[in-house]
């Protein structure tokens, strides 16, 4: 697998980015270490389903709750 779509896809979800895959695109997650059950991670069988759960988490520009708060 090309080193740059694994940091790309690494470095997405470090900045909190809401990631989707579906098809081939669910072993590059695997290959970054992330799965859907990584909050603001969706993957899923059809494509239609997976954009409609991403679009839904968008509307929060980030995934927040994958930080723990520092206090």
């Amino acid at each position: 697998m090309d080193p740059r779509l694994l940091l790309m896809v690494t470095e997405a979800y470090r900045h909190g980015k809401v990631l989707g895959a579906w098809g081939g695109g669910t072993g590059v997650l695997e290959a970054a270490g992330l799965s859907a059950a990584f909050v603001g991670v969706v993957v899923g069988e059809r494509a239609a389903a997976v954009l409609r759960d991403v679009t839904g988490l968008l509307s929060g520009h980030r995934a927040w709750d994958r930080f723990t708060p520092a206090v």
